[in-house]
């Protein structure tokens, strides 16, 4: 299956001998979605690598009263700087990219994208109409020369697109979630695909040490069945696609679980293949605004350039664990081309500008479920939840803020419309609120057994602090073990507490969690959520009754969830604050063989499930430090 049609460059002069703009204009026709070839063409930062411009560097500037990019390079023998103003997009149909230059010989340029569908009678496949024009304006010399460049790149580009659908079969072209950004698919697509136009350039691995650390991974037997995949990872892929590793894409990508895939990477990163890396995610953009290479180097608060704010750390929330080769085996060097891509917000639905006191209209695809709308600069923001696709959204911005509505549409097409009252222009950002990436967040990785087994001196400084917004806490305590260690004594009672050991941190890294740490008798465990902290009490009394059938030793648990701090403690991570001190105050309420847990949390997701059909009582409780009277629930499985 080949591309449908080609057409040949169309050069366009403009008037006048200097300066005078020149443009390259190329249409294709490519069998996919709109919306992926959208993804696939859009991608600004593709576009200017293959045109063969050098990767810039990139600051924040003011102009007029607003943040922009500004960038700097050498090109064609010049020092040039330019502004980014943000580009404009809507997911599936076009992108409008302009560079404003304020050094070197060229006023400006940009590359602009146009899509649409195009059926062809009797069949039933699905095409797409591109349409793409590079621009520049300059002197008459220049312009002629990067018109050049143009004519060359963009066919190579579009070809390169057409060739990596062509490669694809049907099915997964086809294929698409509309929770899904459309970005995040094709760079799935495009991952390990034989094409640097495609993917970007690959430095190479240092094969004897590759084939040493692979060789000394085989040797564990956990990491059975893995030692081919992080080859060709470490061999094949491009640089972009793996100075970022995120276990769950890749996880989705080999079609593997997510706990087998995390833990494989924290294999790999102990066998010195990969390096375990934090980013810091800024709450409003949604991207890496900073990445440090331990928990150590981890602050209580970080900034965004892009967003110009600054923000409390919420380990649980903005902390991501990301992979990466290790320097020794291949160093990466990925770089940035164009920061303004769309590829680099996939949420994105739509990022739109309107004059002030103008009214803007574009068609688009609306996804049903949650969406967010937030203004550059301004910073206004709203929310909306749509049960059907088929609504207008209408957007209308004045002094006294921004309200938006879903409305029925007049016609079969969705549209976004934007009327701004105000006497500034605007820039409008349509996200995917109820999307979220394939991340690996702080606290699921803390929580994770792998990571505690084979990295708990990773840990916060000493004497820094990490906020977690939820993380679910248990404590366990074995009850009847002084008796036992009287009656049967010191050494064979203690092999029996070191059963209930056993027993209990296999229940825990089964639902997920980890044990952080054992005092005496008793065992506090981590988990990312509370409905499988409640799962894995439930199951831990069951196994511990398995386990000691005649009743000498019994297991009584408190659960308790809620924002917490991860701190360093005895050089190993620790949490700390009230809802640890909750969880442990709730075990001591239990029962042998109980599980006792706040009356509230009988209504989080997930917990009721875990308790329907056992023995429950509720009560009313004072705990040690916490003001009033408690009402709990205890579970008996």
């Amino acid at each position: 299956m080949a591309l449908d049609s080609r057409a040949d460059a169309v050069l366009v002069y403009g008037p006048g001998a200097m300066p005078t703009e020149m443009a390259v204009e190329m249409s294709r026709e490519f069998t996919a979605p709109r919306a992926l070839v959208w993804a696939l063409v859009s991608d600004t930062n593709r576009w200017d690598r293959v045109t063969g411009l050098k990767p810039p560097r990139y600051t924040w500037v003011v102009e007029q009263g607003r943040r922009v990019r500004r960038a700097e390079a050498r090109e064609m023998g010049f020092d040039i700087a330019w502004l980014e103003p943000p580009y404009r997009w809507v997911e599936g149909r076009m992108i409008e990219a302009e560079r404003r230059f304020v050094k070197g010989p060229a006023q400006a340029g940009g590359f602009t994208v146009w899509l649409e569908d195009h059926s062809v009678p009797g069949e039933k496949v699905v095409r797409t109409r591109v349409r793409a024009r590079a621009w520049v304006r300059a002197p008459w010399l220049i312009a002629a020369v990067q018109r050049v460049k143009f004519a060359r790149a963009l066919p190579r580009y579009l070809d390169a697109i057409g060739a990596l659908l062509r490669d694809t079969p049907m099915d997964e072209r086809a294929a698409g979630d509309e929770a899904e950004p459309a970005a995040v698919r094709a760079r799935r697509l495009a991952r390990g695909y034989a094409n640097e136009i495609v993917t970007g350039t690959r430095t190479p691995t240092d094969s004897p040490v590759l084939r040493a650390r692979l060789d000394a991974l085989s040797q564990n037997p956990e990491a059975a069945g893995w030692t081919d995949r992080f080859e060709h990872l470490l061999n094949e892929l491009a640089d972009d696609d793996v100075a970022a590793l995120r276990p769950f894409e890749l996880a989705r990508h080999w079609q593997t679980s997510r706990r087998e895939t995390l833990y494989a990477c924290l294999l790999a990163t102990e066998a010195g293949l990969l390096d375990l890396r934090w980013q810091i995610i800024c709450p409003t953009c949604r991207v890496p605004a900073a990445h440090v290479a331990a928990l150590a180097d981890l602050k209580n608060s970080s900034h965004c350039e892009a967003c110009d704010i600054g923000y409390g750390i919420d380990f649980a929330r903005h902390v991501e664990a990301v992979f990466a080769p290790n320097a020794a085996v291949r160093r990466v060097s990925p770089a940035t081309y164009c920061a303004s891509s769309p590829a680099f917000l996939p949420h994105v639905l739509a990022q739109v500008q309107v004059a002030a006191a103008s009214r803007g209209e574009w068609p688009i695809e609306l996804p049903a479920g949650s969406l967010h709308l937030r203004t550059l600069y301004s910073r206004l923001v709203a929310d909306l939840e749509l049960d059907q696709t088929n609504r207008d959204v209408v957007v209308t911005l004045t002094a006294a803020g921004l309200r938006v509505n879903a409305v029925p549409c007049a016609q079969a097409q969705s549209r976004l419309i934007v009327e701004n009252e105000t006497n500034e222009p605007v820039v409008l950002l349509l996200e995917r609120s109820g999307w979220s990436a394939d991340i690996a967040s702080g606290i699921v990785v803390a929580a994770f057994p792998g990571f505690m087994r084979l990295f708990a001196t990773d840990a916060p400084a000493a004497g820094v602090e990490l906020a977690v917004g939820e993380v679910a806490l248990v404590f366990t305590d074995l009850t009847g073990s002084t008796a036992l260690y009287e009656r049967i004594g010191d050494a064979k009672a203690f092999a029996l507490v070191e059963e209930h050991f056993r027993v209990v941190t296999q229940v825990v890294e089964a639902a997920g969690g980890s044990v952080v740490k054992t005092m005496g008798d008793a065992v506090m465990a981590g988990f990312p959520s509370l409905r499988d902290a409640v799962g894995a009490s439930v199951g831990m009394v069951r196994a511990h009754d398995l386990a000691f059938p005649d009743g000498d030793l019994t297991v009584k648990i408190g659960v308790h969830a809620g924002p917490c701090l991860i701190v360093r403690a005895n050089d190993r991570l620790d949490y700390f604050g009230t809802t640890v001190n909750v969880a442990a105050r709730l075990q001591a309420q239990a029962s042998p063989g109980e599980v006792v847990f706040s009356e509230t949390m009988l209504r989080w997701p997930g917990v009721p499930e875990h308790v329907r059909g056992l023995e429950q009582r509720t009560f009313m409780a004072n705990l040690k430090g916490i003001a009033g009277e408690q009402s709990l629930i205890a579970v008996k499985p």
